[in-house]
């Protein structure tokens, strides 16, 4: 198989004139670099490509749908698609393999694009990409012609059997084949749910053993939605109104939210709202934030971050200690180092010490050379509670990746328990809701880690709370 195409590669062919084939085109560079070799994250990239900060607000939505989109739904595109064509979706050139994907996006998933656009801007982006030859072209609108001549109907009203065979719901409504296109729920729910909502199976069936039958369905739906973009007032505001005020002459209307945060709508590119750049505002979920309060540091204290990029948990945590407090946050990657300080600029002076540290790779290695009152270990994990957020994580996730993952997790918090003073609080805490990462590491720590108890632990899933999944626990180290 083909590498992706750098994205350099595209960039000489002159910009396409039709209305969102460059939307298109970002969307397939965007995509196949995330799903190369780096396997960054397609939000990370998004905030990073030249041509986006000059796309119209109507192409920079439609950028990020089609993008976030078709690889939310990559294994249910495949199983329509691998129906018209003669070699399986996954031995085709990825940069086709992509396209084919962007436009069934398109034909199956959103009610207000004509099919002829969705096929023929997609094509024509397609094109921009020098190893893709004419035949692939007239191939990829073949197969597309296809599926779009077995789609039966397209409705904005819900479904009325739920378990319909021939039915995937839509961003708006549903869409109804010819043809049975998922297996029957009676015969095989783990099968009929995970194409249904485009969940890997083996995770589909993880939860069907570990939560309600009446609540899997909620689950799966809460990870296939678009996800609020929320913000919480920091201490600089000078007040709700006037920061309603701010958003409002951009054009952006917020609502009130979960514990008094602002749910923002159609905000373009959050970077130039005005009440973020003059630190009034920040954008951060309400789990995270929760999480983020679960520290509870009091003025003064001296805080370790342990895994803090990009940096909103730390500056969470800047506005509560005040002028007189320390707080360190580190990172072992130097880029997202680099956007750390970047954040943590912000802060303006705000607490009295604060420094950005790189640290070593291997958690056993890390040695500060102090003690804290309070760490915070917001440990890297499989991301299974953010699923709506970072759509590819559950394509890259495997089962035998849990352990491999509990035991890097295990290591961390060990570190920061080895830079907590006695008395000092601890939060551990991941954006995955799976066991092995959460409430088992815990238990470890308690009984492997002398001198160390659980205060509280708290489970953040996204249909019951509405914001994104995640665990956070509290821990204390004892005073001798």
């Amino acid at each position: 198989m083909r590498s992706p195409l750098p994205r350099r590669a595209a960039a000489n062919v002159p910009a396409p004139k039709r209305e969102g084939t460059l939307a298109r085109r970002i969307a397939l560079e965007v995509i196949l670099e995330s799903d190369g070799g780096k396997r960054a994250f397609i939000d990370e990239l998004l905030d990073r490509h030249p041509a986006c900060a000059g796309l119209p607000e109507r192409d920079r939505h439609l950028l990020q749908e089609i993008a976030f989109g078709a690889v939310r739904h990559r294994n249910t595109l495949d199983h329509l698609l691998d129906g018209f064509v003669r070699f399986a979706m996954k031995r085709q050139r990825p940069s086709v393999r992509w396209a084919l994907r962007l436009a069934a996006y398109q034909l199956v998933y959103l009610n207000r694009i004509p099919a002829h656009a969705a096929i023929s801007r997609t094509l024509e982006a397609l094109k921009g990409f020098p190893d893709v030859a004419r035949r692939e072209i007239g191939f990829a609108n073949a197969v597309l012609r296809r599926l779009d001549g077995d789609i039966l109907e397209k409705s904005d009203r819900p479904l009325l059997d739920a378990n319909d065979p021939t039915a995937l719901p839509a961003r708006e409504g549903f869409c109804r084949f010819k043809r049975p296109v998922l297996p029957i729920y009676n015969l095989d729910p783990a099968g009929h749910l995970s194409l249904k909502h485009s969940h890997p199976r083996w995770m589909v069936e993880r939860w069907i053993e570990r939560f309600p039958a009446d609540e899997i369905v909620g689950l799966l739906e809460a990870n296939s939605r678009v996800p609020p973009v929320t913000a919480h007032l920091t201490a600089r505001a000078p007040g709700r109104a006037e920061v309603v005020a701010s958003l409002a002459a951009q054009g952006v209307d917020a609502d009130f939210g979960l514990a008094g945060a602002l749910v923002l709508k159609r905000t373009g590119d959050p970077r130039k709202l005005d009440a973020l750049r003059q630190g009034w505002i920040r954008i951060q979920d309400s789990t995270a934030a929760a999480i983020g309060e679960a520290l509870a540091p009091p003025e003064g204290a001296r805080i370790l971050d342990l895994c803090a990029a990009p940096g909103v948990k730390s500056l969470q945590i800047v506005e509560r200690i005040g002028a007189s407090g320390r707080l360190l946050a580190c990172d072992a990657d130097p880029e997202r180092l680099a956007r750390l300080r970047e954040n943590l600029e912000r802060a303006g002076g705000a607490a009295g010490a604060i420094e950005a540290r790189l640290v070593p790779s291997d958690p056993a290695a890390i040695d500060l050379g102090e003690t804290f009152t309070h760490v915070l270990v917001d440990a890297p994990c499989s991301n299974s509670g953010v699923l709506a957020r970072r759509p590819e994580a559950r394509w890259r996730i495997r089962p035998e990746d849990l352990a491999r993952l509990a035991e890097r997790q295990r290591a961390l918090l060990a570190a920061g328990v080895r830079h907590l003073e006695p008395g000092g609080t601890l939060v551990y805490s991941t954006c995955s809701i799976e066991p092995e990462e959460n409430e088992r590491v815990v238990e470890w720590a308690v009984e492997r880690l002398s001198g160390l108890q659980k205060v509280s632990e708290r489970l953040f899933l996204p249909h019951r709370d509405g914001g994104d999944g995640g665990y956070c626990a509290v821990l204390q180290a004892r005073v001798p």
